[in-house]
């Protein structure tokens, strides 16, 4: 039997011109989480399964789950969130670390669901969590990060459309109902985009078999900030729900996100430990109309694993519709495409251990060389490859240059070549000609 020369299905294999793109990508983020003073960590891409059996999406558990039993009998999942694992590691040194606690992580994470659009089985992840504040000021901070992070690959407001609500709401504007109907209406709201609205309605049933109840939940649809608020003195709102949204809402409004936000309380998030803020920042692109990314606070979590619950609340954004946010909206860097890097050539092997002195100096000099390791192709031949391999300089030596200590370099994007000294062959291949 042959084997298969694709990657497993819904995953990706990245060759090195991929992965320039890649590196570039997640160094903006890396950047941007700095500058607000987050820590980047990490965690095993095993744990137990325990750990998503109750603290996870009923969905991701019981259908999205890669689970299995290892050789020491111990039942174990690959990583289909970072949530759990950060409430686990925290939890583990919450007496340790100051408050609030200020991390990131990119690593990449295995859901069993059918691929498409924005969506593969295995994808990676920016997670962004502010832990030990309730505060608004809290949730601002997190929210804005994340339209910084578009921002800071040269995004307009106008490029994506911030939407936020509060999980509260739901829950006392459906006091009448159980948790577990809680859950399901949640759920359902969740997923009201990607179904039809007959199938949305026969769910709805199955929520409570109500005739009323459709009307209700049309009903809270359609609130704005100003009717939830009116609510909210009328006590059929959890007021403390409502103010806080609305001092978020007018601080995102003063650091010039005004054009970009909406109140929408249709915002619920999948997962079930979600217990106040919650957003979603959608592309307003009209060919990828979706939501790139999301987020929310989870106060509760935590004292799932330790004595005491700590507040907390993060965003994940997830690489597949990033990438294709970045792609059509054609903010791409030119650097992630652009040719680069040195390829020096090799005229005989008498002159390898030369070459390789001079390749030495060039990458001291913090450039990136690749050598040519066979003199047996034309001088035509190897600068073929070097542009194959996407490099912007052919460097050239031979006996003569040894001689006078000089290399040739030439420009292969604009076949200009040049002699200069070797004692100045770094800053010039550095400044370029």
């Amino acid at each position: 039997m042959s084997i298969s020369l694709k990657p497993y299905i819904g995953s990706r294999d990245f060759y090195p011109d991929e992965m320039r793109f890649r590196s570039w990508m997640f160094s903006v983020q890396r950047k941007i989480c700095s500058s607000y003073g987050y820590g980047e960590y990490s965690t095993p891409i095993l744990e137990p399964l325990e750990l998503y059996a109750a603290k996870s999406s009923e969905e991701i558990v019981s259908d999205q789950l890669y689970r299995f039993t290892d050789r020491g009998d111990r039942e174990v999942a690959i990583r289909p969130e970072l949530t759990p694992s950060l409430a686990r590691i925290v939890s583990a040194r919450a007496k340790e670390l100051p408050v609030p606690i200020r991390m990131f992580n990119i690593g990449n994470f295995m859901r069993y669901e059918r691929p498409g659009r924005g969506r593969l089985r295995e994808f990676y992840q920016l997670n962004v969590d502010l832990i030990g504040s309730a505060s608004a000021s809290a949730d601002v901070e997190i929210v804005s990060m994340g339209a910084e992070i578009l921002k800071g690959y040269g995004a307009k407001n106008q490029d994506f459309l911030i939407r936020i609500s509060d999980r509260r709401l739901m829950s006392s504007y459906f006091s009448d109902l159980s948790s577990d109907s809680l859950r399901k209406l949640g759920r359902l709201l969740d997923k009201k985009e990607k179904i039809s609205p007959e199938d949305f309605q026969k769910e709805l049933l199955q929520v409570k078999d109500d005739k009323t109840f459709s009307e209700k939940v049309d009903s809270f649809l359609s609130l704005d900030l100003e009717g939830a608020f009116n609510l909210s003195e009328q006590e059929k709102l959890d007021s403390d729900a409502v103010m806080h949204l609305r001092q978020v809402i007018s601080d995102l409004e003063k650091l010039g996100f005004a054009d970009c936000l909406k109140f929408d309380p249709a915002i619920m998030r999948g997962f079930d430990y979600y217990t106040g803020l919650i957003f979603e920042i959608y592309d307003t692109h009209p060919e990828n109309r979706r939501a790139l990314f999301g987020g929310g606070r989870y106060d509760k979590l935590m004292g799932l694993f330790g004595k005491h619950d700590l507040p907390a609340v993060g965003f994940g954004m997830g690489d597949v519709t990033l990438e294709n946010f970045l792609k059509i909206h054609e903010l791409i860097h030119e650097d992630t495409q652009n040719s680069a890097g040195i390829y020096l050539t090799l005229f005989s092997k008498e002159m390898m251990d030369h070459n390789m002195k001079i390749a030495a100096l060039l990458r001291a000099g913090g450039l990136e060389v690749e050598t040519s390791l066979e003199p047996t192709k034309k001088l035509g031949r190897q600068f073929e490859i070097a542009e194959k391999k996407n490099r912007k300089f052919a460097v050239v030596i031979g006996e003569d240059e040894i001689l006078n200590k000089m290399i040739r370099i030439k420009n292969l994007q604009t076949g200009e070549q040049k002699d200069v000294s070797e004692d100045d062959m770094v800053s010039v291949l550095r400044e370029g000609f």
